[in-house]
């Protein structure tokens, strides 16, 4: 190792103590120190460390509490931020992040990895995708689609995400964000990424995902999103898709697993895994992963009951019958069709569904030029 390398990892040992930047509430919540506000300067090297952070009040006057793991490293490097559960029916990233937070040898880290296994607690205790406020008659809110908050609004759930944004995202001076979702309930996805390619290093992150689909995506139908915003506010960011909704499934998150660790190694944080079973594995989905630019949604425009002839990651081709809808009787109303060549992304699980819904979703490559760099 070079010297310049060793003082690189024993200088913050000589560093003078500075003034906390975390700000600790005083409470103990299931044996953990709450906060509202995480810098993670403050915290030991080689350290491991479970957190509340402290978010809105809910409609009885209690507060909500985002846990938060932060795994800091024998010394300084990069800072990757792990983060799930921002939709309260979508699992499967939640077991990625507590898997990979009790897995990492800090004495090994070098940085720091910050997870946060469940943004959304309000919508894990409704038990569906979106927040739900208790305001008039009740609203539903996607706050995927609200970041950077405000901490000024009157709803609820911009107030939270500013907490989450302000005293987590946007404080700790992250090189990379990645943020774990899966379908929503009634679909499902295969191991699928959305990533903008123009933003310096996000290529590189979706593919060392070796995933099924990555959408080359310039993030227009995703506005206020985690990786969106991130990624305006300089921070490399993907959004990884695993799978189905309410479930673990195994295999979904061990790719998600096995990934986080090669994008550590990537980042120089952690030493790369050497398993020729795990390597091989991964060119094996690398050399098969789809590019595409644009959807295609195959819709219906009426009510019904509809049988699907094709599954994910099926090759469809413009014109093929891929579903046909039926009314209560069983009578056939319509064969269904696709418009594209293209690969299934998604897929609709339910055979009830209601007019405009989607039967399956379509990824293709598009020739035209304001899809070809940044997705349509």
């Amino acid at each position: 190792m070079r010297l310049a390398a060793v003082l690189s990892c024993i200088a913050p040992l000589f560093i003078l103590p500075v003034c906390s930047q975390t700000v600790y509430t005083g409470d103990i919540l299931s044996g953990h120190k709450v906060i509202s506000r995480l810098d993670v300067d403050d915290l030991p090297y080689n350290s491991y460390t479970k957190l509340w952070l402290r978010m809105t009040l809910n409609q009885i006057g209690q507060s909500y509490h985002v846990p938060i793991i932060v795994a800091k490293g024998h010394c300084d490097g990069k800072r990757l931020l792990l983060s799930t559960g921002i939709h309260g029916d979508e699992l499967n990233g939640i077991r990625v992040v507590q898997r990979v937070l009790k897995d990492i040898d800090t004495s090994t880290l070098q940085g720091v990895v910050v997870g946060i296994p469940q943004s959304n607690v309000n919508a894990m205790y409704a038990g569906r995708r979106e927040f739900v406020s208790h305001f008039e008659t009740g609203v539903l809110t996607n706050i995927n689609r609200r970041f950077p908050g405000n901490s000024t609004a009157r709803l609820a759930p911009d107030r939270y995400v500013s907490i989450l944004w302000n005293n987590v995202h946007n404080v700790n001076n992250f090189d990379s964000v990645v943020d774990f979702h899966t379908q929503t309930s009634n679909y499902k996805f295969p191991n699928f990424v959305y990533a903008d390619f123009r933003v310096p290093y996000v290529q590189t992150m979706a593919e060392l995902t070796g995933a099924d689909v990555i959408k080359i995506d310039d993030g227009s139908s995703a506005l206020g999103s985690v990786e969106v915003v991130n990624d305006a506010s300089g921070r490399p960011s993907i959004t990884y898709e695993l799978g189905s909704p309410l479930l673990w499934q195994k295999d979904q998150i061990q790719r998600a697993y096995d990934y986080t660790f090669r994008l550590m190694a990537n980042l120089t944080m952690y030493p790369a895994n050497s398993d020729s079973g795990v390597v091989s594995e991964f060119e094996a989905y690398r050399s098969k992963s789809f590019y595409g630019n644009a959807f295609d949604f195959t819709n219906i425009n009426t009510g019904g009951f509809v049988e699907r002839y094709v599954d994910l990651l099926d090759v469809v081709h413009k014109g093929q019958v891929v579903g046909a809808i039926f009314n209560v009787f069983g009578d056939k109303l319509k064969d269904l069709t696709n418009s594209v060549d293209g690969v299934v992304t998604s897929i609709g699980t339910s055979p009830l569904l209601s007019a405009s819904d989607y039967i399956i979703n379509t990824i293709y490559f598009s020739n035209d030029t304001k899809c070809q760099y940044g997705g349509c």
